[in-house]
């Protein structure tokens, strides 16, 4: 570590991100817009054995630079993983900043902004969570889901839910639209209407 900086207690803070996985992010919050839990894949993940968590430094005085490093670094990293179970969908790593400090965090928000075209490129999702994210959820921009006791990074495939993040650039409803457009089709059984809302609102924006 470097020199001069504060002891980080790796223990703590991994206890604080899997209280956390289990007590928020795996359950429903009556703020959330829908019914079940905040993010349906962690529990699945959790069972399946597909949940890889990795924690990684940044020192006393990140860069822009070597923060989006650490990004880019476990998409390269999330690849190469040799996974234990068997469904892709479930396969998701977090990656832990335990000594990211509060003032430091804007930083994770440029990395994730910088990364998501080649993470949605190969078929993946990154989102930042830390305690000054602003990020809310899909169907409720009033609440701010993306709060965590400490920053992560969370990778996981692309899911069907995600045309609410990926419909803001042509580009990336294109990489959602080759994945899940079959189930948008003239004889669509999707129950969720807001899901179909916004996904013909994407076509007609980007043909």
């Amino acid at each position: 570590m470097t020199s001069g900086a504060s002891v980080v207690d790796f223990g703590a803070a991994l206890e604080s991100v899997d209280s956390w996985l289990t007590e928020y992010i795996s359950a429903s919050h009556p703020e959330i817009g829908r019914t079940g839990p905040i993010c349906p894949f962690v529990s699945p993940s959790r069972r399946n054995r597909t949940l890889e968590v990795r924690l990684r430094l940044v020192g006393h005085a990140p860069s822009p630079e070597l923060v989006e490093e650490i990004a880019r670094g476990s998409l390269r990293e999330y690849e190469l993983t040799t996974w234990q179970g068997r469904n892709p969908m479930l396969q998701a790593m977090v990656v832990v900043l335990p000594d990211l400090r509060g003032e430091d965090t804007a930083l994770l928000d440029r990395a994730q902004e910088r990364v998501k075209d080649d993470f949605v490129a190969r078929g993946l999702m990154i989102g930042q969570f830390h305690e000054n994210c602003e990020v809310t959820a899909a169907r409720n921009p009033r609440f701010v889901v993306s709060r965590a006791p400490v920053p992560v990074l969370a990778i996981r495939a692309i899911a069907l839910h995600d045309v609410f993040f990926l419909s803001e650039r042509p580009h990336w409803f294109q990489k959602y639209r080759e994945k899940f457009g079959k189930f948008y089709g003239p004889d669509s059984t999707l129950m969720d209407p807001l899901l179909l809302e916004r996904y013909r609102e994407s076509e007609r924006a980007y043909g």
